[in-house]
C-alpha cells in the first residue's frame, strides 16, 4: 500500500520546531556552540561555555583583562555571531567573572 502524503522526515522536523516556538531557542542553542569557532580555541579554553537567553548571551570568564578585552569587542562578536548564524539572534553580550 503506497502513502498518498509522503513527506520528507527533515521537512516534518522543521514544520514541528516552527509550529511549537522553538525556532528562537534553537537558533540560541546554535549560537552558544558556535562561541568556541568564533572566538578561538585559546579564548575558548579560558571561558565556560556561554548560555544564551531572549538573545542575551553571557559568558563567564574568570581572568578580569580578557573579561575586559572580550566587553572592548562585544558588538564587533554580536556582529560575527549573527552573520554566522544568518539572523539576528544575539542581541548583547555580557561577561561575567
Amino acid at each position: 500500500m503506497k502513502r498518498q502524503n509522503e513527506e520528507l522526515l527533515g521537512d516534518v522536523l522543521r514544520r514541528t520546531i516552527e509550529e511549537s516556538g522553538m525556532t528562537a531557542r534553537l537558533y540560541e542553542t546554535r549560537a552558544a556552540s558556535l562561541w568556541p569557532v568564533i572566538v578561538g580555541p585559546a579564548i575558548a579554553a579560558r571561558s565556560a561555555r556561554p548560555s544564551v537567553r531572549d538573545g542575551v548571551m553571557t559568558v563567564s570568564v574568570a581572568s578580569a583583562p580578557l573579561r575586559q578585552e572580550l566587553a572592548m569587542n562585544r558588538s564587533h562578536l554580536i556582529d560575527i555571531m549573527n552573520r554566522t548564524l544568518g539572523r539576528n539572534v544575539i542581541s548583547d553580550i555580557r561577561f561575567i567573572g
